[in-house]
């Protein structure tokens, strides 16, 4: 297995920002005295709107329309004589995470000759919820299809319109079909598939998220460790289905280096050259299609403070590029895919900025996929928001915070009195509870998901080992007084929410969102061709996964749990290949 963890390992690095996760703060280098390109017009255009440095080395100034950002500076091209061996096929997949798996089998299932080569060493994954708007598991549990009519419309007018809606009804329209052929082929191999538990939120509520998130395990004696986290299951057993029964060829190691665009870079993709573990370099034709599933650029510094800039001191920038990496706070991908688009003339997303997913681990005192339902308040002591919210939204509010940390202050009968004391267990089966408010208070008293739970007799105590001002107590006072009255005047949070700090002992821990990647690059239309400053697709050319421009607005996930799998990695892809199959783009 290519990725392995449990639940553990990753709420530990998604907690990381208790401590700070490794920052490297300063503005990225831009390259200067380059002339700007009509072909990346919209990228240029980025760069410009944000701060970069006027000379390589340098950390002010303004990037200018003058100049290019170092990705986007095409290297010499590597020549003929530096090509070892050439490879021919209709579709060559560039990278196997989930997206390129997906595009690589269903290529292969529809017929056509097919090589996936990736960077890494083996299959790629990390977490392990597949959004599906209905599947057999869900049938079997009785939960219901969803329903676009109303629940779609609520997250289109949430992110104010700023997504590709034709994509996501051609998700839904596509999802159910593409989610069971992938819990089909897991039940093979004997790995079994169940729906996480998630947030309580009813469907009458904005932040409602319909319970729709696949999650593959393999032991039922470790069901709770493995669901949430059990995608490299699903990945291994999907790049054995290529190599094994589909007779696909799988070229590890091998590392899309330059696209070759025919017509001096107005024509079609016909190839890829890529550099293999020896040195070696590789032509790959594609007669068909090339399909690129590099995942994100969230380890280009570059690339981030261009289009990612508020998570840029988030990401550690020091460590070497791990192409087998599993669940990481701190930015995963160089953006590889991306650069070699950009070079040969494709066109950015459209929207000016990155849409960030980040590190979203059940905090102690919160359902799953919430934030922490009790008291946060800021490092000066002050409560800064209505803390009842799904877990994504609250990281992007903690993020404008002061060291981009939120402080939670809870006590021993917030197990017993919110909620009714029925606590969902974090990414377990659907709606399966703690099984008394002993085991909840136990999960804080032995740290289970490594936040640095701090505890005491009193409530100063807790604020103290925070290292929080005095004052913070008359906020806990305060939010006492509300909690007695039962209404929030200040933030409005649901009265069940309402719970009173006054039954010791009392807790309390520091939470700085972790990063993990960014969604989202080159343009895209809805057939997943990449496209040019013009919007006109260029031909040969596609992109899946998180490479998708536009598909997300403002943060993930909305009000959908494993949206990023579900859509972008497996329904798009698992279509695309029926599509290119089809002869669609012949």
């Amino acid at each position: 297995m290519a990725t392995e963890l449990n639940r553990r390992d990753f709420l530990k690095g998604a907690a990381l920002g208790a401590a700070g996760i490794a920052a490297a703060g300063s503005l990225a280098a831009c390259s200067s005295g380059q002339s700007a390109s009509n072909t990346n017009a919209s990228a240029e255009s980025t760069a410009a709107s944000n701060t970069g440095s006027t000379q390589a080395g340098s950390t002010g100034g303004v990037n200018t329309a003058s100049q290019k950002w170092s990705f986007e500076i095409a290297p010499e091209p590597i020549p003929d004589d530096q090509i070892a061996e050439t490879v021919s096929a209709e579709v060559v997949v560039v990278g196997a995470g989930m997206s390129g798996l997906v595009s690589a089998a269903s290529c292969l299932e529809n017929g056509l000759d097919t090589v996936l080569i990736s960077a890494s060493k083996a299959a790629v994954s990390r977490g392990g919820s597949n959004n599906g708007v209905y599947s057999s598991v869900m049938q079997e549990l009785g939960l219901p299809k969803q329903d676009p009519k109303v629940f779609y419309r609520t997250q289109y007018l949430a992110n104010g319109g700023n997504i590709a809606p034709a994509w996501w009804y051609k998700y839904y329209n596509n999802s159910e079909e593409a989610i069971q052929w992938l819990i089909d082929l897991a039940a093979k191999a004997n790995i079994k598939c169940t729906i996480e538990s998630g947030p309580v939120y009813g469907p009458e509520d904005p932040m409602y998220a319909p319970p729709a998130a696949h999650a593959f395990y393999m032991e039922e004696s470790e069901l709770e460790a493995q669901v949430g986290t059990g995608e490299p299951y699903i990945a291994n057993e999907l790049a054995r289905y290529i190599a094994e029964d589909l007779k696909g060829e799988i070229h590890w190691e091998t590392k899309g280096e330059q696209l070759i665009r025919e017509n001096n870079n107005t024509g079609r993709v016909s190839a890829i050259i890529a550099s293999t573990s020896d040195g070696k370099y590789t032509k790959y034709e594609a007669s068909k299609a090339i399909i690129l599933a590099t995942g994100d650029f969230s380890h280009d510094k570059d690339m981030m403070t261009c289009y990612c800039p508020e998570c840029v001191d988030l990401c550690d920038f020091t460590t070497e590029v791990n192409y087998d990496q599993g669940l990481w706070m701190g930015g995963l991908m160089p953006g590889e895919g991306q650069k070699m688009g950009l070079w040969i003339g494709a066109a950015w997303q459209k929207t000016q900025s990155n849409v960030m997913m980040l590190g979203r681990p059940n905090l102690p005192a919160g359902q799953p996929y919430t934030s922490h339902t009790g008291l946060m308040v800021d490092a000066n002591g002050n409560r800064f928001m209505n803390e009842d919210v799904l877990g994504g939204t609250a990281c992007v509010t903690i993020l404008h915070l002061p060291q981009k940390t939120a402080y939670c202050i809870w006590a021993t009968n917030w197990a017993t009195d919110a909620y009714d004391g029925r606590w969902v267990k974090p990414n377990a089966v659907y709606q399966t509870y703690y099984d008394t408010p002993q085991d909840f208070i136990a999960s804080w008293d032995n740290d289970d998901a490594g936040f640095g739970i701090v505890k005491a007799d009193t409530v100063e105590e807790v604020i103290s080992k925070l290292g929080l001002p005095e004052s913070t107590i008359d906020t806990v006072n305060h939010y006492n007084e509300l909690c007695a009255a039962g209404e929030d005047t200040d933030f409005y949070k649901d009265a069940s929410l309402m719970v009173g700090i006054t039954e010791g002992p009392f807790y309390g821990c520091a939470f700085t969102p972790g990063f993990l990647t960014s969604l989202g690059g080159l343009r895209t239309n809805i057939d997943m061709q990449v496209c040019d400053a013009d919007d006109q697709p260029i031909e040969g050319l596609f992109n899946v996964g998180s490479m998708i421009g536009d598909f997300y607005s403002g943060t993930y996930t909305f009000a959908m749990e494993g949206m990023n799998y579900g859509a972008t990695c497996v329904t798009l892809p698992y279509v695309l290949g029926k599509d290119i199959a089809s002869g669609k783009f012949d």
